[in-house]
């Protein structure tokens, strides 16, 4: 049926996104700190977003199909806890390393490489491409700002374009489940006739 094949695994989608949003947040939170810039006011506008995009993700889940349990399930889980757990330990060594060779102020760009290198292996593992463009945009723009950026801004700079990376990829993702729910449900009711 073409409405379980469309919107089966947009549950899954609508998680991600709202992972996304939540540490898109943090960056934001971090930019600010980091910059000297947060206020209620800036706390304000990043919450309101939070709550934007997080009203669009459980508007997808609420009409998504439920996700089926599968064979492979079990085995996808262990790889997701695997690659997250990768990705904590390669920003611990990568932190350490700076921190001895003082080079403290490339912590943040190599936590977001790190994220954006993270999100290829789970492109592959939840069928996802987005993740592909999402993590080569943190790549990229950590390693720019990190050649490109005066060492008193690198940090903010790198953060806030991380959280922006990470909320425009949630909003790519809630615009594309919210058009093929659109798309599924009119086809539901308007079945082509032969």
């Amino acid at each position: 049926m073409q409405t379980t094949r469309t919107t089966s695994n947009l549950s899954s989608r609508a998680i991600g996104a709202m992972i996304f949003t939540g540490f898109g947040a943090l960056w934001f939170l971090l930019a600010l700190y980091v910059r000297q810039q947060l206020n209620a006011a800036n706390v304000a506008w990043i919450a309101g977003a939070v709550l934007m995009l997080a009203a669009a993700a459980t508007h997808v889940l609420r009409r998504a199909e439920p996700a089926l349990a599968g064979p492979n399930d079990a085995r996808r889980s262990r790889a997701f806890h695997t690659i997250n757990a990768a990705q904590w330990i390669a920003i611990f060594i990568a932190l350490t390393i700076l921190r001895r060779l003082h080079l403290g102020v490339y912590g943040v760009g190599a936590i977001a490489a790190i994220v954006g290198l993270h999100l290829f292996p789970l492109a592959r593992l939840f069928r996802n491409p987005l993740h592909y463009a999402t993590g080569t945009a943190l790549v990229a723009w950590a390693a720019c700002v990190s050649r490109l950026a005066p060492a008193d801004t690198m940090q903010g700079i790198t953060a806030l374009g991380a959280g922006a990376i990470l909320w425009l990829s949630a909003a790519v993702t809630l615009a594309m489940a919210l058009h093929t729910l659109r798309t599924s449900t009119r086809y539901a009711h308007h079945p082509r006739t032969a």
